[in-house]
Order: C-alpha cells, then sequence, then structure tokens
C-alpha cells in the first residue's frame, strides 16, 4: 500500500534560504533532475529525451522547453463535435471522448511539453466544462487559446477568456444584460482567477458585473458577440476606481493590485515548485511576475532555472495528477496513442479532462490520493505494464507497449540485479531503499511460492513486466 507522500525517505522535506531561493541553480547537474525538469515542465520524459536533458545541461535543457518547436500535430479533432441539446447520449459521448484522446495525444506526442504543461494549467485555472450546452467542440476552441498562450501574457489572456464562449456559457456571462446584471463570472473572476478571497467587496462584484454586460454566446457556440444596448454604461465604482467602465477596463484594475500577482505567483509555484511555499518566496515570486508584466515564460525561465527549483525541498514534493501520472507513464514504457480505456482508467482516479468538477477546478495535492483512487491508480499502472498482444477482448483498449525487451534494453537478461537497477532507473529514476530494491531483486529470482528460479529468455518477458509494476507500485512513483 502507499504511504503518505512525506513519509517518502527520498524527499526530506527541509528548508530553503528564501533570499537565494530564485537565484539561479549552480549546483550539479544529473539524469536525476533532468528527469525531475522534465516531470515539472512537461509530464515526464522517455529515456531518450531524459538523457538528452541530462547531457545538455540545465540551462540547455531549459532553454528548449521555453523556445517551442514547429509543432504539426491535428490542431483539432476530427470530424463534427457539436451538437444540440437533445443530441442522443451515444452521440455526446462519442463526441467528448474524441476531444479528450485528441488532447491526450497532443500530450503524448508534443515535440514541446511546456507548451502543453501549461495548457494543462490554465484548463484547471480559467474552468470550465463539457456540460449544458457546453459541447466538446466549444472545449476545444477554449484548449486552442489556451495552448496560444501557454507562455504569453498572463493579463491578456485573462481579457481573451472573459469572451470565451465556453467561459461566457459556464459562468452565465451570456445571460448578463443590463437590466439583470449575473454575478457569476464577475465573482469567480476575482475569486479564482486573480485576487483571491478577501481583496473585494460584495459591491465591487456587482459592479463589475454591471461592467461585463452585453456579451453573448450565438446559437453556434463558435465565437462571442457583444450587443451594446445590453450593455450598461453607466459610471461604476469598482476597487475604489470610478468611471463608465467595460470588462476590459476592470481586467486592468484587477491587474493593478498587488494581490493579483501574489495570488498568481502562489498558484505558479504550487504546481511548478512545492504545495505549501513560504510567505517569503510567494512575496519574491509575485515581484517578479508582476516587474516581468504578467510575462509566464519570463516567470517560468526564473523559475525553471532557480535553486528553489531544484532543492531537496522541492524533489518529489508533489502528487503527481492523474494525467500526470497515465501520460507520463505512457511516455515512460513508449506509448504513444491513448484509447477511452484511458479516459474511462483516469474518471477511475477521479479526473476527467474538460470535466473538472466545479469552477474551482481539482484541488490537487495529497487529495489525489485515497483509498479509491491509490486501488485505481496501481490497477492501471499494473494493467498497463501487463498488457501483450494479441489481447482479450476486455484487453483490446488499452495501448500497445513497446514491451520489455525494450525496457531494459542493454542490460544482460540473466543478470537480476543489473534488471531491477534498469527497472528503477527507468520508473523512479533509482530513488528507492536498498529494502525496495532487494524486493525486486527477489521477485526475479524466486517463482510464485518462493523457491529460486534463474532469469532467462523463457520468463523474462513476465518477470521484468511484473518488476515494473513493483516499482511503478513505489510511493516514490506517485510523486513527481
Amino acid at each position: 500500500m502507499i504511504s503518505q507522500p512525506q513519509d517518502d525517505k527520498f524527499r526530506p522535506r527541509g528548508s530553503v534560504d528564501t533570499s537565494s531561493a530564485l537565484l539561479p541553480y549552480r549546483g550539479p547537474w544529473s539524469p536525476r533532475l533532468a528527469a525531475h525538469l522534465l516531470r515539472r515542465a512537461g509530464f515526464g520524459g522517455s529515456p531518450a529525451e531524459t538523457d538528452a536533458a541530462a547531457n545538455a545541461g540545465m540551462n540547455a535543457a531549459v532553454d528548449g522547453l521555453l523556445d517551442p518547436r514547429p509543432d504539426s500535430l491535428p490542431a483539432a479533432p476530427q470530424g463534427d463535435l457539436t451538437y444540440d441539446p437533445m443530441a442522443p447520449p451515444q452521440q455526446r459521448r462519442d463526441a467528448y471522448l474524441r476531444a479528450a484522446s485528441w488532447w491526450l495525444d497532443r500530450m503524448l506526442q508534443t515535440p514541446n511539453p511546456l507548451i502543453e504543461r501549461m495548457t494543462y494549467f490554465w484548463h484547471n485555472h480559467f474552468t470550465s466544462g463539457v456540460q449544458g450546452g457546453i459541447t466538446p467542440a466549444m472545449m476545444v476552441v477554449q484548449n486552442r487559446l489556451f495552448r496560444a498562450n501557454a507562455l504569453g501574457n498572463y493579463a491578456d489572456l485573462t481579457h481573451q477568456v472573459a469572451r470565451d464562449p465556453a467561459m461566457l456559457l459556464y459562468l452565465n456571462g451570456n445571460q448578463n444584460r443590463k437590466q439583470h446584471p449575473n454575478e457569476n463570472f464577475a465573482r469567480e473572476l476575482m475569486e479564482l482567477f486573480s485576487m483571491g478571497v478577501g481583496n473585494y467587496t460584495e459591491q465591487d462584484v456587482r459592479e463589475s458585473a454591471r461592467a461585463f454586460t452585453g456579451w453573448i454566446v450565438p446559437r453556434d457556440g463558435a465565437s462571442s458577440s457583444f450587443v451594446a444596448r445590453f450593455h450598461d454604461a453607466g459610471s461604476k465604482t469598482f476597487l475604489g476606481h470610478t468611471g463608465a467602465f467595460a470588462g476590459d477596463d476592470i481586467i486592468d484594475i484587477i491587474m493593478g493590485q498587488p494581490a493579483t500577482a501574489q495570488f498568481m505567483a502562489r498558484k505558479f509555484l504550487r504546481n511548478f515548485v512545492y504545495d505549501d511555499p513560504e510567505q517569503e518566496l510567494v512575496d519574491a515570486t509575485a515581484g517578479r511576475f508582476r516587474d516581468a508584466k504578467y510575462d509566464v515564460a519570463a516567470l517560468l525561465d526564473t523559475l525553471l532555472r532557480s535553486n528553489v527549483f531544484y532543492s531537496d525541498r522541492a524533489y518529489r514534493s508533489i502528487v503527481k495528477s492523474p494525467v500526470d501520472l497515465v501520460v507520463g507513464s505512457l511516455r515512460t514504457i513508449g506509448v504513444t496513442t491513448s484509447t477511452p480505456r484511458i479516459i474511462g482508467a483516469m474518471n477511475a482516479m477521479d479526473q476527467v479532462l474538460m470535466r473538472p468538477p466545479n469552477v474551482a477546478g481539482w484541488p490537487g495535492g495529497s487529495q489525489w490520493l485515497n483509498q479509491g483512487t491509490i486501488l485505481a491508480r496501481l490497477n492501471f499502472l499494473n494493467q498497463l505494464v501487463s498488457f501483450r498482444a494479441p489481447v482479450s477482448e476486455q484487453m483490446q483498449a488499452m495501448p500497445a507497449a513497446a514491451g520489455p525487451v525494450a525496457w531494459i534494453a542493454g542490460v544482460s537478461q540473466t543478470d537480476a540485479a543489473a534488471v531491477a537497477a534498469r527497472v528503477l532507473d527507468l520508473t523512479v529514476q533509482d530513488d528507492a531503499t536498498d529494502e525496495q530494491r532487494q524486493s525486486i531483486v527477489g521477485f526475479l529470482t524466486t517463482d510464485g511460492v518462493g523457491n529460486p528460479v534463474e532469469l532467462n529468455g523463457e520468463n523474462i518477458d513476465e518477470k521484468v513486466r511484473g518488476a515494473m509494476s513493483l516499482a511503478m507500485a513505489l510511493p516514490a512513483y506517485q510523486l513527481e
């Protein structure tokens, strides 16, 4: 059974010197830290990608992540993803699966993992999801907006999100009229998307809702439109400012609030460094973000090269989300295409892409782990590495992986210690205790009832699959 992450012997909680936390890291570089970088700034690297990052050095590896390459992947799923509210459930389900599979495949195949990582970050920040009149087609439009602005400017993205069709429907902006303002978007804009609770009043919510009146989503849902007669053009007072504000003016005022940089700095630190950043570190990060005028690439450039990012306190300190666990595992074993079964497995782990639980998104952290989700994680990982072709009908939807021979390439198939070392390096970068290592060696060298066996060409496939399953069940594997 998986223990709590803080019990992991290989992640001393320690402390950091916050005065030097954001200064460039000058310590030793290793494949272990290269894998750490690729887990945090992407979804984990394949063995070849990890080796390349290790050989390139930290600065070159970060440069490569921040400098996107041409992307020839499909810009949208094939087929029509729209439907009317009375469409049959199967039609709606098929459309959703095509959209979610398209995004998972992008995560698996992208040449720009940080772009895809930030697309996921914005999806869980500016949250909306498939429901009611929001179709998978609209979520794909929003997903492309996030990807296009993944490393862009947070303020610019906020302006665009305010008129995104899916967001307008999700937070009732489509119903926001001069005669009866709807406060949902205005409230969440301040509470969850920018400043956080305690930095505005109920009057500020009411006044900003008036400013956002006038936007509608036409029936086709492909875009949004501004209708002047629906807009309240009167004077408003918001956060101490008075004027005939529209929505863009409200966002500009919010971006000028110190609380906004603080709120976003904490969110970036929780996603890229650790869950409980010190207030001094939040202050310093907020200052960097504000000075960079909310340039996301500039902030990530600082974080991904910093002392704190490569500190013991940060290393394997964040519980993998199901997306991180699934995409990272698929990449590790050489899978490049998802299947609907993968989406079903993620559902059992409490995460369904494009369907977050509520406007606050997935809470993350240790809340990803409970008795039910841990069992779902272990079952998925075991089935993933146990899959063989040809397969039964029940297993047919699990994607085929490269296989044991590829996983332990270059290692003697009769040397149990070497095979165990290779498996642990591939899965947890050797973050294992001697006891855990000996447990895997013991599995490789005994049969089901404890009798000694020798590794050979006849049993290597079965033994390596079992060893991979054991390694992926280690606590370290659940952490990034």
